[in-house]
């Protein structure tokens, strides 16, 4: 027996008694972590951090456009892309490329899109392993999952995911923001969100707004074992973070990548994605603008352990966007719900194709009521199908009076 693990006069060595009191500690502080201090539920949630800026839709026409985020041979690989609406109306997509996910050349990218000219401009590069690394000061082995998304004051935020060893179940989070609508951006901060070495803070979907100025991110664990989160932050002044605090959800186990859409009254839903092998999309309810929700049940809708997003449409309806199936990401569909998720009415397959993956999707609305897909084609690019309401009425009634 070694030395660090001997006994002396029935007593332990000193190495055994420091490793047995920090795993101690460690458990303690697990245990014994409680969410931070926060200043109650937030007040009345909105898709969009100003809800005046929506006006009415001219839907006589169906608009349906595909167009691509980023070229041709851009990077081999792309994948996880996120949008926001930026001040000015365009908008802006941020996701992570190179050789391969996961690998040391991957890099976060932006790039944004004028709808009047139905352009997306040439990737930006925001940050990089290399880039994190010298921003946060630690080791940085690879970057990942990235959501943007703009604040009342215009500022544009990122939030990005970094691993320093392992793969991404230990994962932390970091954020950067931009006062020029991400032409340059701040330097990377660090996010403490777990006592037992931040470690496992993953980010997927986009945010909602409370009135009272706090953003609620959907975020998940995914490390020894998998749940669901909401982090609550308050934007300072000049654009940066003023404070932060992270809300588990009770009984989510099982149930990672949360996608959260506001309604009316105080009420919410998240749609979340099955990480076990029940293979069901799974669905939660707040009636306290997201400050507690109820236990994720399993709808009728199979779900192949893949992300997914939603939005409320400007008639009530929850819009879905999912895989099809319950293995394998070969397809990607739309579908609508009149009763807060509890049922859906099966909409137009996006893609579908034998042995290819059509994954991550993400849906933005504009302020003149164009619905923005993007999502990974082919684990190759991202692509872009901006429709409006009368193209998406349309292909509903067509998917309806099929036989």
């Amino acid at each position: 027996m070694s030395a660090s693990w001997a006994t002396t006069g029935g007593r332990m060595a000193p190495p055994l008694r420091r490793g047995l009191m920090f795993a101690t500690l460690a458990t303690v502080a697990w245990i014994g972590w409680r969410d931070g201090p926060t200043p109650g539920a937030p007040r009345r949630l909105s898709a969009t951090p100003v809800q005046s800026t929506l006006v009415a839709a001219n839907e006589e026409a169906a608009i349906h456009r595909e167009s691509w985020v980023d070229p041709v041979d851009h990077t081999p690989s792309a994948h996880s892309c996120s949008t926001t609406i930026l001040p000015n109306g365009d908008v802006m997509a941020v996701w992570f490329g190179g050789t391969r996910e996961g690998a040391a050349d991957v890099a976060i990218f932006t790039a944004r899109y004028d709808g009047r000219r139905g352009e997306w401009s040439a990737p930006a590069r925001v940050v990089d392993r290399m880039t994190a690394r010298a921003e946060l000061g630690r080791p940085v082995r690879k970057v990942g999952n990235a959501v943007i998304f703009a604040d009342q004051a215009g500022t544009v935020w990122l939030m990005y995911v970094t691993v320093t060893v392992g793969g991404w179940s230990g994962s932390t989070l970091n954020v950067k923001t931009s006062r020029d609508a991400g032409r340059t951006w701040s330097a990377s901060e660090r996010l403490t969100l777990n006592p037992f070495f931040n470690l496992s803070s993953l980010v997927r979907n986009k945010p909602v707004f409370a009135d009272d100025g706090r953003i609620g991110l959907p975020i998940y664990h995914e490390m020894a074992t998998t749940y669901a989160q909401m982090l609550w932050l308050t934007p300072g002044a000049n654009g940066r973070l003023a404070d932060y605090a992270v809300r588990s959800l009770v009984g989510t186990k099982g149930v990672i990548q949360p996608a959260v859409v506001p309604g009316s009254g105080g009420r919410a839903i998240m749609v979340l994605r099955d990480h076990g092998p029940r293979r069901r999309l799974h669905s939660a309810h707040s009636m306290d603008n997201g400050w507690t929700w109820t236990t994720p049940v399993g709808g009728t809708l199979p779900n192949p352990d893949a992300a997914t997003d939603a939005l409320r449409l400007r008639d009530g309806r929850l819009l879905l966007v999912y895989n099809h199936a319950t293995s394998g990401r070969a397809n990607l569909r739309l579908a609508v719900s009149a009763d807060e998720g509890r049922s859906w009415i099966q909409g137009p397959m996006i893609e579908d194709e034998a042995g290819r993956e059509f994954s991550y999707p993400c849906l933005s609305e504009d302020a003149h009521g164009r619905i923005h897909l993007t999502y990974t084609w082919r684990r190759q690019r991202i692509k872009h199908v901006e429709f409006n309401g009368a193209w998406l009425r349309q292909a509903l009634a067509a998917e309806a009076g099929k036989p």
